[in-house]
């Protein structure tokens, strides 16, 4: 019952009529209604907001590490131990300053247009891997041997992954089936092998047919060997590797327009991923040249 003012001031309980109260019900709820409205929306708001502010310094702070990563682990040079963990952003060994630069690899030369001026790239010395890094976007580093138990199954999963699929880069030969120096179009992928074994025929016959591979009788067999701190057990004192950073099997990515090292993990990549490897190590080598170009301006 509600109390109504009556003429001279006495109170009436009157009853309240039917629509008075569900008319004051309705505004009471639809006035609720718009205040719980308003309070969704803005929590709303605020939950994306926050999301969309973790975001950018979970990226943020995902792009610092690569690069302090890369900068912290160089390969042949500056210290440090390289982990299996991958080095999308490497250290560029013999640029000034240790700083990674992009530039133009203008014909495939040696010669790094970027940053602060001209710089040789850091792999630009071994002529046994230019023409690998001239005709394929990413170079893969195999460093193993016949002997190594080791070695065989990664050898063969290497083989079925990328042989006979047009995706290699094939090697230079002496019969005339492929003296082009030169490509038109940059191959997707090079295996260069990095022998171990103990003798040429032993490499000869141990590396498969699409694949590049350093001389044995090159010097430069060992000079890589020695500038990644990769060998056998049994080399490290022949080679005057101590301490070494990779034994073998070693699979070594390097992106062929900086010579960066995209991953020391390609032996664990093929076990995983088997020919799908390559896709990772393509989007590896794109983020690594986006983020470079970040770093230079």
């Amino acid at each position: 019952m509600q109390k109504r003012r009556v003429g001279g001031g006495g109170d009436a309980s009157l009853p309240m009529t039917v629509g008075d109260g569900a008319a004051a019900t309705t505004t009471r709820r639809r006035r609720k209604k718009k205040r719980h409205g308003r309070s969704i929306f803005l929590c709303n708001t605020t939950f994306a907001s926050v999301a969309i502010i973790m975001v950018m310094i979970f990226l943020s702070a995902f792009v610092m590490k690569m690069i302090l990563d890369g900068h912290n682990n160089s390969v042949g040079g500056g210290g440090g131990s390289m982990t299996k963990e991958r080095q999308t952003l490497d250290q560029h060994i013999n640029i000034p300053g240790n700083m990674n630069m992009i530039g133009e690899n203008k014909g495939g030369s040696n010669i790094f247009t970027g940053g602060k001026g001209l710089f040789k790239l850091p792999l630009s010395k071994f002529s046994t891997l230019s023409y690998a890094l001239e005709n394929a976007d990413i170079v893969a580093l195999y460093f193993a041997a016949s002997w190594c138990p080791m070695s065989t199954p990664i050898t063969k999963a290497l083989d079925v992954a990328f042989s006979g699929k047009g995706i290699l880069l094939p090697p230079l030969s002496n019969d005339g089936t492929n003296t082009k120096i030169k490509h038109e179009k940059r191959h997707r992928l090079a295996i260069v092998y990095i022998s171990s074994d103990s003798s040429e025929e032993e490499m000869t016959l141990y590396a498969k047919q699409e694949w590049n591979v350093v001389p044995y009788e090159s010097s430069e067999r060992n000079e890589i060997k020695r500038h990644f701190s990769t060998c056998a057990k049994k080399e490290m004192d022949d080679l005057h590797i101590n301490p070494r950073k990779h034994e073998i099997p070693t699979l070594i990515l390097i992106d062929s327009l900086t010579h960066g090292v995209l991953s020391t993990s390609g032996v664990e990549d093929i076990k995983k991923n088997h020919e799908k490897a390559l896709d990772e190590w393509a989007m590896m080598e794109q983020l690594a040249r986006s983020m470079e170009e970040m770093i230079m301006v």
